[in-house]
């Protein structure tokens, strides 16, 4: 009788452990089995760490001044830097090549990422509101390869909450302009961050001082957005475009529209560097990095 009592007992926590880690995620559409192993492939070893580092950030580390509670997250096909205090990624890094530019049908898989302790992670509930998207930083489009680098862009150490006509309108037409000029370039180095400067100040708020997305959330939602983009191929000059949105619940309407606006907000990576507190290339010879992050792109490439 205790041993069917105890197998009974070792029943129903593998229940509840099993209900548990799928309250975790929403909208999955590929299996348990996949799933999990997809989370499997999140852990990397100290070796494949430093591979993924030598391949997406070639010109360093970007370092956040006064920078607390953050924590590097290594996937094979790009880096995350992940704020736990607001429950966001605040960037990613990723190189882009033109043969990793495919198409494939979206299989969606919004979870928790199993790296960061429950305490300081964001979950489905948290987007359980009516005002915003889950903005992937990492788009699932350029992550195409393969079903796991695809699915693994749905993690929400990746999502930032955005205003869904930023989100479907000038930001994904910014995503989709990154891909077309990764094709005509080769490879692109691509670096995508929230901006969290709600007082206008032109410099990084405290995190207490964050606007959450709703009540009894910890996720903060952002003020801007940017992406800074690289090219460093071999016997030219480095090339780079530095462009910072505004994120706000309003967007041009269409490709020439959406171009200008993407042409009105360019400005350098030190703009950039100043309203983050962040060195973004810290591994680039100083005379080379001042002339690569003080200019400004004459026009979106």
């Amino acid at each position: 009788m205790r041993a069917l009592v105890q197998a009974a007992g070792l029943v129903f926590l593998l229940i509840v452990a099993w209900s548990d880690a799928r309250a975790q995620s929403c909208s999955c559409q590929v299996s348990d089995r996949k799933e999990s192993a997809y989370d499997e492939l999140l852990k990397l070893s100290n070796s494949e760490r430093g591979d993924a580092e030598a391949i997406h950030l070639p010109f360093g580390v970007p370092v956040t001044a006064g920078a607390s509670n953050e924590t590097l997250l290594h996937n094979e096909h790009y880096i995350i830097n992940y704020d736990a205090d607001l429950r966001v990624p605040t960037w990613v890094a990723y190189r882009l090549r033109d043969l990793e530019v495919v198409p494939a049908d979206r299989l969606n898989c919004f979870r928790r990422d199993v790296r960061i302790q429950s305490n300081e992670a964001a979950f489905c509930a948290d987007y359980e509101e009516p005002v915003f998207d889950r903005g992937h930083m990492v788009p699932r489009s350029d992550m195409n390869r393969s079903e796991a680098a695809m699915i693994n862009t749905f993690v929400f150490t990746n999502m930032v909450p955005q205003h869904d006509r930023f989100n479907r309108r000038i930001w994904a037409h910014f995503e989709g302009r990154v891909r077309k000029w990764t094709v005509e370039r080769s490879e692109v180095y691509v670096i995508t961050g929230a901006v969290f400067d709600n007082d206008a100040d032109v410099q990084r708020d405290p995190d207490s001082a964050k606007i959450t997305i709703k009540a009894g959330s910890e996720v903060a939602v952002p003020s801007h957005f940017y992406k800074i983009l690289i090219t460093d191929r071999p016997n030219q000059a480095m090339d780079a475009l530095a462009v910072l949105l505004p994120h706000v619940d309003s967007s041009p309407s269409g490709a020439g529209a959406s171009d200008q606006f993407l042409r009105d907000h360019t400005v350098s990576i030190r703009d950039i560097e100043a309203i983050t507190g962040i060195d973004f290339n810290p591994a680039i010879d100083d005379g080379v990095e001042d002339s690569l992050e003080t200019a400004v792109a004459a026009d979106i490439w």
